[in-house]
């Protein structure tokens, strides 16, 4: 086993990681990272979905959420993490979350006036802005729908400079137009003297006298093999992301309000076919979303492929496999929901040590669901679709307004189903409320003296949106906060 030292170690490349590293190296800190996927130059981004998933996902995107009901869920498992395979779609947290996380959590320093600069910092970082130029043809029929029915929605704004369609967000933008971390934070760290060390998986903290002295780390050659590595340090963030981040916790002896309360956003999709040609696979997805009916639904564009409007049909696919040859004139589309429901995150007893993820959608989130299905449909037939088709097994594609609205008034059937998510959170809040909390305020682990949170693993509860926003402003505002307070040795 060999042996090395850092002042401060994090464990995660991601959103959070990559915010913590960068700032604490920029205030002096002595910064080591550890990543446990690969460093991909953008060469090698962009290529079939078989090979991008194997470079850069977890599980090569195979990470089922048990329960009644399995739901599918895909994270990063490379240098920046799912930033460098989501859409890049950016949000600021509401100003109703604030308050409700305050009030049910007991946040300090927990105003939209604390996260301003914060938000401001990230944004000018990641380049985040409106699109230039016109929407993509699936953005303009969905317009056509909202206009339609006459309902509230947003340009999402996206950190995705110069984007130019290669409808490649999901498997890596080659082009460096979308700004995962890897591109917009990780050359900023490491010119303040921050190491990030890839291929490096965390298997176990290690804790004497109420702290964490160090990690032991498992590093995979690139050539094959693997040896055990233990790090030393003073300090420790976790930033593995919302299920592996419990996981390790779990694994070390950490369970205190650790992995009890996995929250997502149950996802349905929805395709539809029109009249005219899309084209929605050379495109970058439907950049509006649907508030009218927020926080509790939303409804938005989905990336599309001929692949994956393969897997969207398939519920179905005996009916509606002669359908996909009019590929060229669909673009798909979601209806997500907050999630009510109850889950949890263990770390398997297998010997992996590879997270167990359960969540058990609640009655009001299969109410949201028909719903949300019901206006979804409404506005895509309003906008000019001739059929839609839901991922819901044995429910024929809808092709009337009153074929729709009935799901305002019934409820799909629970086991027909077929949901996915990109989108977990507060596996481990933080917060005032020990009877709830895992970590305090600034994301500190009640009981250990410096063992530290920085993911999405720390949001209090689902926020209704694309959580990047909110978990590098969270991140960056802990971040400076922990150095504002053991700077020069104090504390």
């Amino acid at each position: 086993m060999i042996e090395k030292r850092s002042q401060v170690l994090i464990i995660g490349s991601g959103a959070g990681g990559t915010t913590t590293a960068a700032t604490l190296a920029q205030e002096g800190f002595d910064v080591v990272v550890l990543e446990e996927g690969g460093r991909h130059p953008l060469s090698s981004y962009g290529q079939a979905p078989t090979k991008a998933m194997q470079l850069l996902y977890r599980n090569r995107g195979m990470m089922p959420i048990m329960g009644s009901i399995p739901i599918g869920y895909v994270e990063g498992r490379c240098l920046g993490g799912s930033t460098e395979i989501n859409s890049g779609f950016w949000h600021r947290l509401p100003p109703e979350f604030l308050l409700r996380w305050q009030a049910r959590f007991g946040l300090r320093d927990f105003s939209m006036d604390a996260l301003q600069s914060h938000f401001d910092w990230a944004e000018e970082k990641l380049h985040v802005q409106d699109r230039n130029g016109d929407w993509p043809k699936s953005t303009q029929v969905f317009q056509r729908g909202i206009e339609a029915m006459q309902w509230s929605a947003q340009e999402v704004r996206r950190a995705a400079t110069g984007c130019v369609n290669t409808n490649s967000c999901a498997t890596g933008c080659p082009k460096g137009a979308k700004q995962g971390v890897s591109v917009a934070l990780v050359p900023e760290a490491e010119a303040t003297g921050a190491r990030f060390i890839t291929g490096a998986r965390a298997k176990l903290l290690i804790k004497s006298g109420g702290k964490v002295t160090g990690v032991l780390a498992e590093i995979t050659h690139p050539e094959g093999g693997s040896h055990l590595v233990r790090i030393d340090a003073d300090y420790v963030f976790v930033c593995a992301g919302p299920t592996q981040t419990p996981a390790l916790l779990r694994r070390s002896g950490i369970k205190e309000h650790i992995g009890d309360t996995f929250q997502i956003h149950p996802m349905l999709k929805v395709t539809a076919l029109f009249d005219e040609e899309i084209d929605a696979h050379k495109s970058v997805m439907p950049l509006l979303q649907v508030k009218e009916f927020w926080p509790d639904i939303s409804l938005g564009g989905s990336f599309f492929s001929v692949g994956h409007l393969a897997i969207n049909l398939a519920d179905n696919w005996l009916d509606t496999r002669e359908s996909i040859a009019n590929y060229r004139r669909m673009a798909s589309y979601y209806v997500g929901v907050r999630g009510t429901g109850r889950g949890s995150v263990r770390a398997s007893m297998t010997g992996d040590g590879d997270a167990v993820l359960k969540y058990e959608l609640s009655d009001v989130d299969v109410r949201h669901l028909s719903q949300g299905l019901a206006r979804l449909s409404t506005l895509l037939l309003a906008a000019g679709a001739s059929e839609v088709y839901p991922c819901v097994y044995g429910l024929p594609k809808i092709t009337s307004e009153l074929d729709s609205v009935r799901w305002l008034d019934e409820t799909l059937p629970r086991s027909a189903l077929s949901l996915t998510t990109v989108h977990g959170f507060s596996t481990c809040p933080i917060g005032e409320r020990p009877e709830r909390c895992a970590a305090d305020s600034y994301g500190k682990v009640h009981g250990l003296t410096n063992l530290y949170l920085g993911d999405a693993s720390m949001l209090p509860d689902s926020p209704g949106i694309n959580p990047q926003g909110t978990i590098m402003a969270i991140a960056r505002r802990n971040a400076l906060n922990f150095a504002q307070t053991h700077k020069n040795g104090r504390n």
